[in-house]
């Protein structure tokens, strides 16, 4: 399983982050993915709004470290970016298992591949689960 939470850009101010919060999230055009509908509902909830829709996981975890808004991130980024915090526990419902899937004239060639995969996934675990390790020190500035 891959874990995601919300995060945003580690700043040192306690407040509630979510309420009336500016999002990072998706296009339009992605909105029927699960993760989608899950900031949308979030974001009806909390009265929050949009502060940048981008297409690409590497885009809104930038806008996010950015400052631009909070926004979902896997918890294998969040949990070892130095410059961004978490703000909730891992979002049971969007938890989904990842299966390999190999042409049956290749199967006996990916066994290797497969095998690997697998042990990556074993040794990987908390960080793919969302167990989160003690916070990250910030990056120090030049």
């Amino acid at each position: 399983m891959i874990a995601c939470t919300v995060y945003r850009q580690r700043d040192g101010r306690f407040h509630d982050p979510l309420r009336r919060a500016a999002w990072v999230t998706y296009p339009e055009e992605q909105s029927h993915l699960i993760s989608a509908r899950w900031v949308d509902q979030e974001m009806r909830a909390t009265e929050g709004r949009v502060a940048l829709r981008a297409s690409t996981l590497p885009a809104r975890a930038a806008a996010v470290r950015a400052g631009i808004g909070i926004g979902l991130l896997p918890c294998y980024l969040g949990n070892t970016d130095p410059l961004v915090e978490r703000l909730t526990p891992p979002v049971t419902e969007l938890g989904a298992e990842y299966s390999v899937i190999v042409h049956r004239d290749l199967r006996r060639a990916a066994c290797v591949v497969i095998d690997w995969i697998r042990q990556l996934f074993v040794e990987h675990r908390d960080e793919l689960a969302g167990v989160q390790a003690a916070p990250p020190k910030a990056a120090a500035a030049d």
